[in-house]
């Protein structure tokens, strides 16, 4: 499955991730600024940490964003299907009734150069059309967001995300959640 989007002149592919795509994510992770990187991370940032974590395509979901004539990608997202188990006590503590079946973890970037032209609002259209079409009902936030990340808030407060809580982790964050 993949769509097209049509921006500034340039056609972006948004399709599943693929094995044939390893190593153009690998690179694409590679030229993320470090205050991305420090905001992103579900899984190490090479070929084979990343191939281990797609071992099982019943666990994960990778999502790519590509420019059709230069086959970069733009954009990641990664979704592990039902819910990180270390945070189960906390996110039971805001009164979610956790399923592994209708819950997915949601981990979303868009490459620095790429960010605030609406590939992060298109991929992410794109990726909640497949899940409900998987039947998830959900999605949590991988980590949570970092409350000082005003431009990610804002972003995932305009595709519908709600605050459950705050929690300490290398500073301030929020869980947020989005359910349909």
């Amino acid at each position: 499955m993949f769509f097209y989007f049509s921006r500034m002149e340039s056609q972006i592919r948004f399709e599943h991730f693929q094995s044939k795509d390893l190593n153009a994510l690998v690179h694409y992770l590679q030229q993320l600024s470090s205050a991305t990187r420090q905001r992103f991370g579900p899984h190490p940032f090479d070929v084979a940490a990343i191939a281990a974590f797609y071992a099982n395509p019943f666990e994960v979901i990778g999502y790519i964003a590509k420019m059709e004539k230069l086959p970069q990608i733009i954009a990641y997202s990664t979704m592990k299907l039902g819910f990180l188990e270390h945070d189960r006590t906390r996110l039971e503590a805001y009164g979610l009734q956790l399923h592994p079946c209708t819950d997915c973890t949601f981990a979303p970037s868009v490459a620095d150069a790429w960010q605030g032209r609406g590939i992060g609002v298109e991929l992410f259209n794109f990726i909640k059309n497949d899940l409900q079409n998987r039947g998830i009902r959900r999605i949590i936030l991988w980590g949570g967001v970092q409350q000082s990340n005003l431009p990610a808030l804002r972003f995932y407060e305009k595709m519908g995300f709600q605050v459950l809580g705050a929690f300490e982790y290398q500073g301030e964050n929020y869980d947020m959640v989005l359910e349909w």
